[in-house]
């Protein structure tokens, strides 16, 4: 038995399909098959059902979860190896929520690949509850995102706390609000709820996406039934519309100092259920029994510093 037909029991476990499983290998499927049938002679017993579809046999389950715990030691030995070598060569695979993943990789990556030119890198863009699947299962370093499950293995590093905003241009706050609108703007430049806005137009984040859920929360505190002209998965698309006043929309602040520069004619409120701010959280998702090599812990500490410079901004 060798730990390559170990990661390829793995990785049949979690796709329960031969084809996609070998070509996540480079590999053929008679290759793969072999190995799964060496590690059931091995065992003496089925690893996985083959009919009506593919699964794993009680045996499977057992040696599955066993398996995942031999794969990451060994992964994490030969980390601290190549610390100890001092080699500064490796790899990283970290996850991103796809909202806030476009705007802090591209301000964040370039100087780190600059540092450690010999780490390679590959960025998984998911929700939360995927990138912490993929911790679990030894598939990725680790996350900037939300904790949403009580597994006991996941720790978290706190970034920061996100305010929420409304985002609305002062073409459509004069359409509204006409001769109130300086009056309207002062009145929820340091925070309101969504009522003085029942009648607006709305660009909406699709249903999957946590914002999307808080801002719900806050048309449901408000009795509101929004009018929601236009819903879309992409933020940057969206962000760029701010021009057609076609409709008002909601992040969170950590975009917000690049959006004054760019769109001057916007106002950014932020928003609020009753008198309580809206926030949404972020960290850094791990395993506990993950080691860190060097080159991790210097990116660990590049996101802390470009983060706490947006929690200093909302303080």
């Amino acid at each position: 038995m060798d730990t390559q037909s170990i990661r390829y029991f793995i990785a049949l476990a979690q796709n329960l399909q031969f084809t996609k499983t070998a070509q996540q290998f480079y590999t053929s499927q008679q290759n793969l098959s072999q190995h799964i049938s060496k590690l059931e002679n091995f065992y003496g017993t089925p690893l996985f059902y083959r009919k009506p579809k593919l699964s794993l046999t009680p045996a499977g389950e057992v040696l599955y979860e066993s398996f995942v715990k031999i794969v990451n030691e060994a992964d994490n030995v030969k980390l601290q190896i190549n610390d100890v070598l001092q080699n500064n060569i490796g790899s990283m695979t970290i996850g991103a929520s796809p909202y806030r993943g476009q705007f802090w990789i591209p301000r964040v990556l370039p100087a780190f690949m600059k540092k450690w030119p010999n780490v390679s890198l590959k960025i998984k863009m998911q929700n939360s509850s995927l990138m912490e699947k993929e911790i679990i299962n030894g598939d990725m370093d680790f996350f900037i995102g939300i904790r949403t499950s009580d597994e006991s293995v996941l720790k978290v590093i706190p970034l920061m706390k996100d305010r929420v905003y409304l985002v609305v241009t002062r073409n459509l706050l004069n359409k509204f609000f006409g001769d109130n609108t300086e009056s309207i703007i002062r009145q929820c430049e340091f925070g309101t709820t969504l009522e003085p806005f029942r009648d607006f137009p709305f660009l909406r984040l699709t249903d999957e996406f946590r914002l999307r859920k808080k801002v719900d929360a806050c048309f449901a505190a408000s009795d509101i039934t929004p009018h929601n002209v236009l819903e879309i998965e992409n933020i940057e698309t969206m962000i760029k519309l701010i021009p057609a006043d076609i409709g008002a929309f909601f992040c969170t602040g950590l975009r917000i100092p690049f959006l004054k520069n760019v769109y001057p004619n916007a106002c950014f409120f932020p928003l609020m259920i009753k008198d309580e701010f809206i926030y949404s959280s972020m960290s850094i998702v791990y395993h506990k029994n993950h080691y860190f090599p060097q080159y991790s812990q210097d990116f660990i500490n590049e996101l802390k510093n470009f983060f706490n410079q947006f929690s200093m901004d909302e303080t």
